[in-house]
């Protein structure tokens, strides 16, 4: 999932506010609470002008937290002798980021990415960073946060893209520093996003004008 440094690759060849009109069809009625939530994110983001789009921008909240790769011992013996698969979840926190980080098992070759942002370092339409180092070549996912139910922000994607095994780089970024460098990323993230991720998505897609390179990655991730 390296930078993408050819946004032309992501233009479309249908009206963009057409394409995310309709993905949103399929999901539940939007209350107020969440309509005002998705005009904050697009007043933010629209303010984002100012902020620049280069991947300087990414230091704005740089404070990493380490995360170990996980081993468990995948099988173990039951009450009858038989093996039973033990399912391996691995959670850390960071006070001072304001992250809960878990990571688990999804099936099929894929891993399950949470977070829970708490305190005051972020907010609805920031981003997640999961970056893992592997040698020269550097990998990452962005996972947007929006707030759920009880709202707690909250963020989550399922990933072929890495394991329980690599170490990994958790740290926050604001939604706005997210630029034509970062398009093959976001496409990614949208990809792998659930439900109320895409959703989440979709409303920083509406936030940005027409031609904005992130809003065409998120419009190529929802197609």
């Amino acid at each position: 999932m390296a930078p993408d440094h050819d946004a032309d690759r992501l233009s479309l060849p249908v009206d963009i506010d057409v394409l995310i009109a309709f993905a949103e069809s399929d999901s539940p009625d939007v209350d107020a609470e969440s309509a005002a939530a998705g005009a904050r994110i697009a007043e933010r983001l629209l303010r984002g002008g100012a902020v620049s789009h280069s991947s300087a921008g990414f230091g704005a909240r740089r404070a990493v937290m380490a995360v170990p790769g996980w081993t468990v011992q995948p099988l173990a013996a039951s009450s009858e002798g038989e093996t039973t698969a033990i399912r391996a979840v691995q959670k850390q926190l960071d006070q001072e980021l304001g992250i809960e980080f878990t990571r688990s098992p999804a099936g099929a070759e894929q891993t399950r990415i949470s977070v829970h942002s708490f305190g005051a370092r972020a907010a609805a339409g920031d981003i997640v960073r999961v970056a893992v180092s592997l040698g020269a070549e550097r990998t990452e996912l962005l996972v947007v946060l929006y707030a759920d139910a009880d709202g707690t922000l909250t963020g989550q994607v399922v990933t072929r893209a890495l394991t329980m095994s690599e170490d990994l780089e958790i740290s926050l970024l604001p939604g706005a520093a997210l630029g034509s460098t970062h398009t093959s990323a976001v496409t990614d993230a949208v990809r792998c996003s659930l439900t109320a991720g895409r959703n989440a998505w979709r409303r920083v897609a509406k936030g940005l004008p027409a031609g904005d390179p992130v809003r065409a990655a998120i419009v190529a991730g929802l197609s």
